[in-house]
């Protein structure tokens, strides 16, 4: 395995050595702050700016490995879909707090209109990059195709025939998604 390899420095990184933290850093932190620019292109120039998103989103990722979080974490692909999902949803805090911020600031009662999407289009966009981060969440193509027949409207009943289990292992199945989705809000918030 070269000495390069991303696998190696998130094991290195797991271990406390801040040289593996120095080498992904250099690898991912510009692609971070590109990623970072686009989503905040919108909000006001504040003391907040993408580079401290990309710097915020790095520090918690090294932190949490160092705890021991993520122990599927495995390689390139998977850290860079973690990076993004803490990305964005940094990003997206940050929107709803400037969001708070300039309500609270004008104190003018809010239309229902100005709660709308612009256009379609980001409404799509915004739709699919959470069900994306739900689903990401899951890591198991089990529950992932659960989900699916849930939202295509198949009874627990119908679910539990094709996928050869009894009704009650659906539940129990069900109810772990929620528990997985209801800790990726609770973690969201911290």
């Amino acid at each position: 395995m070269p000495t390069n390899s991303v696998t190696l420095w998130i094991q290195a990184l797991r271990a406390g050595d801040d040289t593996a933290a120095q080498e992904l850093w250099r690898l991912y932190f510009g692609q971070l702050m590109q990623i970072a620019r686009s989503r905040m292109a919108s909000l006001p120039c504040a003391v907040y700016d993408e580079e401290d998103a990309a710097i915020s989103t790095f520090r918690v990722l090294c932190e949490k490995l160092r705890e021991g979080r993520y122990p599927e974490l495995a390689d390139r692909d998977e850290l860079w879909k973690l990076m993004l999902k803490m990305l964005v949803r940094k990003v997206g805090r940050r929107s709803e707090y400037e969001a708070t911020q300039k309500r609270s600031a004008s104190r003018a009662p809010i239309d229902s209109a100005d709660l709308s999407f612009s256009d379609d289009q980001s409404l799509t966009v915004f739709v699919a990059e959470e069900c994306e981060l739900l689903f990401c969440r899951l890591n198991d193509p089990n529950l992932e195709q659960l989900v699916l027949w849930k939202l295509e409207g198949y009874t627990n009943d119908e679910i539990a025939q094709k996928m050869n289990r009894t009704r009650r292992t659906i539940q129990r199945m069900l109810s772990l998604v929620r528990d997985i989705w209801l800790k990726a809000g609770d973690d969201a918030d911290t």
